[in-house]
């Protein structure tokens, strides 16, 4: 089972159907498609600074290579371990530019495919009602022990104290 994560846009209210129009899910973890067609997927999902910023990492990656005089065995290994790493991470890219877009992460599923992961969470989103929306989180204030004076930094306060 994956987990993929339930992008809705920001005034989307939920049980709202018509909202579900604008619903994104990304499946989280390993992507195939960025592994083999790496600056293709990133332009697919219109991901154009992710396009880009990935072309410019591989011909650097090319010119260090070339520069240093690599052994194409080292070349290849290399380009395989910076395909892994975009695979592994263009989802997180991907949820973090919808996130900036307007379309912050409302629910997660598990589900076998797209289309399982469709249906749990669009069931789940048109079960709710606005009153068991998730509120905002609002940050707590920092807390101190009681013991140690708020001028303390570090673990050793009696060598403050000496000062």
């Amino acid at each position: 089972m994956a987990v993929y994560t339930f992008h809705m846009p920001v005034a989307a209210r939920p049980g709202d159907p018509h909202a579900l129009d604008a619903a994104v899910l990304v499946r989280d973890g390993f992507s195939w498609g960025a592994f083999a067609f790496s600056v293709l997927w990133f332009l697919w999902h219109r991901l154009w600074l992710g396009a880009l910023g990935v072309l410019a990492a591989a011909f650097v990656l090319t010119a260090i290579g070339r520069l240093i005089d690599l052994p194409g065995t080292a070349a290849t290994l290399a380009g395989l371990l910076f395909g892994i790493a975009v695979a592994l991470e263009a989802n997180s890219v991907r949820r973090w530019t919808l996130q900036r877009r307007g379309l912050p992460v409302v629910d997660a599923v598990f589900a076998d495919d797209l289309e399982g992961a469709e249906a749990r969470a669009f069931t789940r989103w048109l079960r709710r009602t606005p009153e068991e929306a998730p509120a905002t989180a609002t940050p707590l204030p920092p807390t101190r022990h009681p013991t140690v004076p708020a001028s303390v930094v570090g673990l050793f306060p009696e060598a403050e104290g000496g000062r």
